[in-house]
């Protein structure tokens, strides 16, 4: 380390005595850092305060160095280099405090003669906060334009006297498919058309005026890839004295969010399938049809055996016809029209102006036509139907709830008369309806209060006359109304689908009666058609005969021919299950339906009944008879036994006896009884030397 001599407070002997004083006084009070050193051995010979305090040291410490110790180790051979050069121009450097901290200086020396010696003297100002204020600055800079370069929306901006651009970001470069370089400098009538130009100019001046935020939605721009939906926030930038000097812009292209809105909403209310209005849209429309003077006619159909091609070809080949049914529907729509789909099979229809009772009518017997034509599912030929409902706003209620109510009664009566027809909405319907809740209500009340009970009607062998088994026939004693007949309720119960619980409690509590019977005494069940929906009848079987251990051989389950008509493969299939249990299974009301020569081939029955319509006049009507005695051909060729219902004359009897048929049942031989009579019928029959003759 250098050493010097003496160390003075004041300066001492000046080159000039008369300025003595003066250059003391500046030097010492300089708020500027100032030293002196020697040139030849770079020892500091003076410094003022602001050194010391610059440095982090006093007066007496700083003397004892020299001007290398005040620099960094590697700058020390340049910073003597330009001690060397006696021009040597301001400059910046790095200066080493007392405690190690390295600050940025910039310096300016001047060649002098101090104390009769060749000296320099430095003033050093601290430009550290400066120069970081500076690389901050940059640093800003270029993150801001980073940021502004990363922004995925466009951004411009325009001088807000003449629309000038003069900033656009990578993301407006590839939205407008031109260059920065190329659009800096122009304005919109440069680049686009004269009217979108216009509009965008006048829109800028607008909010330059404002001095505001504003947001402009959907904005259209045309660009090389096409037109696009802008959504577009401008607000004015004003100079240092507040006027109005800039205007920014961000564009965010929200042409494929739109657009996927717009599917979304279109979703929402059309059905995936078809690309139909919806049960939601149909609603919507029935609203305002409903609150507008124009009459309408509200159309409800549901498609027949559309189950059975799901469940035999496949959910694929059921979407693909309800595919053809609506394209097949929509070419009889009138022009003002609306299909929709309301879910599954069902289908509305608001048929509008020109509207009348006929026009309606028409349009339902053309629908019900086109779809009874068949249909190609990828190669195979299915045959549906459909039946429609209607109700007409001015006449049969003005508000959604009862339309859409009334048109379904309609709907529900025509599916009631058979497949393939239409009916109209009739006030009768709605009482009806209003009668059946009621009843449904009760009913189900009256199954949690055992008001449900079972009669036994005989059924004889004609020849023997003895009794061959009893029918189970349910019964419900109202508390109030008394009696119903099973006419009015059962099919109540089985809209409701009370029918289930129901049937079950019927075939429990007839399996534990008939259980007391003698063992060649048999029981009869019927069995709904509901009861052949779901997988529980063949288990609901089971767990009756296991509980009361009744043979399977004593019990005969009826069924009619409506179990054939739906989901025929089905309800065979079940049958076979049943009668793999070893019980028997009849075809009642044999001869009433459509095809019943046609069931007696698919499904090996052990009886057909014969309906009391034909067993009436069978005596006096040569047609009945004939009747008779074909069924009673039949029943023999294919091994079943015949009986005949509805009995209640010795002339009817004699002749079924002599025309061979196998059993009958009537009120001339036995009214339905209750357990207990049916049992004191079948010892009483026992007690006359072991006949059961019905006398």
């Amino acid at each position: 380390m250098c050493k010097v001599g003496t160390s003075k407070s004041k300066l001492g002997n000046a080159a000039c005595d008369g300025l003595e004083g003066a250059f003391d006084m500046l030097f010492e009070h300089n708020p500027i850092p100032m030293w002196i050193f020697d040139v030849h051995t770079l020892h500091f010979v003076a410094v003022n305060a602001a050194a010391c305090t610059l440095y982090g040291c006093d007066r007496e410490q700083f003397l004892t160095k020299c001007v290398l110790d005040l620099h960094p180790v590697d700058q020390r051979e340049s910073v003597r280099r330009k001690i060397l050069n006696a021009e040597a121009p301001p400059d910046c450097g790095v200066l080493v405090k007392a405690c190690g901290q390295q600050i940025k200086i910039l310096r300016f020396s001047r060649r002098t003669l101090f104390q009769g010696k060749a000296c320099a003297i430095v003033w050093n100002i601290d430009v550290t906060e400066r120069e970081q204020a500076a690389i901050e600055l940059r640093g800003t800079q270029i993150f801001l334009d980073a940021i502004v370069e990363s922004i995925p929306s466009m951004v411009f901006v325009k001088d807000a006297r003449d629309g000038r651009f003069v900033l656009l970001n990578k993301a407006g470069e590839e939205l407008l498919g031109i260059s920065r370089h190329d659009l800096i400098g122009k304005t919109d009538f440069d680049l686009f058309d004269v009217e979108d130009a216009q509009r965008f100019r006048q829109a800028d001046q607008a909010v330059v005026a404002s001095g505001n935020l504003v947001t402009i939605d959907n904005e259209p721009l045309t660009t090389p890839s096409g037109l696009r939906a802008l959504r577009t926030q401008k607000v004015g930038v004003p100079d240092i004295d507040g006027k109005p000097r800039y205007l920014l812009g961000i564009s965010e292209d929200v042409t494929e969010k739109r657009r996927a809105e717009e599917r979304s909403r279109h979703l929402a209310l059309h059905d995936v399938l078809t690309d139909l209005p919806n049960r939601f849209k149909f609603q919507n429309i029935l609203d305002r049809e409903t609150e507008g003077p124009a009459d309408f006619v509200l159309v409800l159909l549901d498609l027949d055996r559309f189950k059975a091609v799901n469940d035999s070809l496949g959910h694929h080949a059921g979407d693909e016809l309800l595919r053809q049914v609506s394209a097949r529907m929509l070419c009889h729509m009138g022009p003002d029209d609306v299909l929709a789909r309301l879910g599954g099979d069902e289908f509305g229809v608001i048929h509008r102006s020109p509207v009348s009772r006929e026009t309606a009518s028409g349009l339902a017997r053309h629908l019900i036509a086109a779809l009874s034509e068949p249909f190609d599912i990828d190669g195979d030929i299915v045959s549906i139907g459909c039946s429609a409902g209607l109700a007409l706003k001015s006449q049969h209620g003005r508000t959604v709830d009862a339309l859409m109510k009334r048109a379904d009664l309609a709907l529900y009566a025509a599916k009631a008369t058979g497949r393939g027809d239409y009916a109209w909405f009739e006030f009768a319907m709605e009482e009806k309806a209003d009668r059946q809740r009621i009843l449904r209500d009760e009913l189900y009340a009256s199954l949690q209060k055992d008001e449900l009970y079972i009669e036994y009607q005989p059924i004889i062998s004609t020849q023997s006359g003895r009794i061959v088994s009893f029918e189970a026939l349910l019964r419900w004693q109202h508390p109030v109304r008394g009696l119903i007949s099973p006419a009015d309720f059962i099919p109540v119960a089985e809209a409701s689908g009370l029918i289930e619980p129901i049937g079950r409690w019927v075939l429990r509590q007839a399996c534990q009666e008939a259980a007391r019977w003698p063992a060649d005494i048999g029981l009869a069940v019927n069995l709904s058609p509901r009861q052949f929906t779901g997988f529980t009848l063949a288990a609901d079987v089971i767990r009756a005969l296991e509980q009361s251990r009744l043979a399977p051989g004593r019990l005969e389950l009826e069924i009619t021919e409506s179990v054939m008509l739906t989901d025929s493969q089905d309800n065979v299939r079940i049958l076979h299950q049943l009668k793999q249990l070893g019980v028997h299974i009849a075809l009642d009301d044999f001869g009433t339906g459509y095809s019943s020569l046609a069931y007696l081939r698919c499904f090996p029955f052990d009886k057909l009944k014969i309906d009391r319509a034909f067993i009436t006049d069978m005596t006096s009507s040569p047609e009945n008879l004939a009747i008779v005695r074909a069924v009673i051909g039949l029943g023999k060729s294919f091994g079943a036994v015949v009986t005949a219902e509805g009995v209640e004359t010795e002339a009817q009897l004699a002749c079924l006896r002599e025309e061979g048929c196998d059993q009958a049942q009537g009120y001339l031989l036995g009214r339905p009884m209750s357990a207990d009579a049916a049992m004191e019928r079948i010892l009483g029959m026992a007690d006359q030397g072991g006949k059961r003759r019905l006398g």
